[in-house]
């Protein structure tokens, strides 16, 4: 009984030794229980995207450009002209009535010849005196005996609607051999009765105004 009373102690003892040591070992090592590292969030700076060009449309038009005015036909139409002042065509249509773009009115449609509209672009310009724009001549480039192909070329507008137009007597012309025959000096005298640029009561041309 005693014998056992004495292990049991020598037990305790060995065993408390041991805890000891262990506790010992663990403090002098400088050991440290792992955690875990915590980086700081990464945030990503969004890319701004490149810098678009300039905008065509937003760039006014030059008159002296001869590249920007070959963009449009010979005769424009409403929403060329639109285009070229940076307007909507209600717009255009309350001008073209008042006179300031200058045009021909011609069965209930708006006649706009490119050479016209420019030489009034350029007598805005404040790079220069005021003054009226220079005189221009559509009919140039055309010999004195037209045909309906040139009247095509001249008004932008399609045959059928050319032939309606002689037919009906709108654009004076001679009907000769099942062709039609077109002087140019009258059709001169044409556009210029239904130029809005004409004071109905003179019959004078007078100069648009400016914008």
């Amino acid at each position: 009984m005693e014998n056992t009373l004495m292990e049991n102690r020598q037990n305790a003892a060995t065993a408390t030794r041991k805890r000891a040591k262990a506790s010992l070992r663990c403090h002098t090592s400088g050991h440290r229980p792992h955690t875990a590292t915590i980086h700081p969030a990464r945030h990503r700076i969004p890319r701004l995207p490149a810098s678009a060009p300039p905008s065509q449309e937003s760039t006014p038009p030059m008159t002296d450009d001869d590249t920007y005015w070959d963009t449009f036909p010979d005769a424009l139409t409403t929403a060329h002209v639109a285009k070229i002042l940076k307007v909507g065509t209600p717009a255009v249509l309350n001008r073209l009535r008042s006179g300031l773009i200058p045009a021909h009115f011609i069965v209930g449609s708006w006649i706009i010849f490119k050479a016209e509209v420019r030489a009034w672009l350029e007598s805005t310009s404040n790079q220069r005196p005021p003054a009226p724009p220079e005189p221009v001549d559509v009919l140039a480039g055309y010999s004195d005996e037209m045909d309906y192909r040139d009247l095509i070329t001249l008004l932008g507008r399609r045959k059928q609607t050319i032939y309606n137009w002689l037919n009906d007597g709108v654009i004076p012309a001679y009907h000769v051999d099942s062709r039609w025959i077109v002087h140019k000096s009258q059709l001169r005298q044409k556009l210029h009765d239904t130029s809005n640029q004409r004071d109905p009561e003179t019959g004078t041309t007078d100069p648009p105004e400016a914008v």
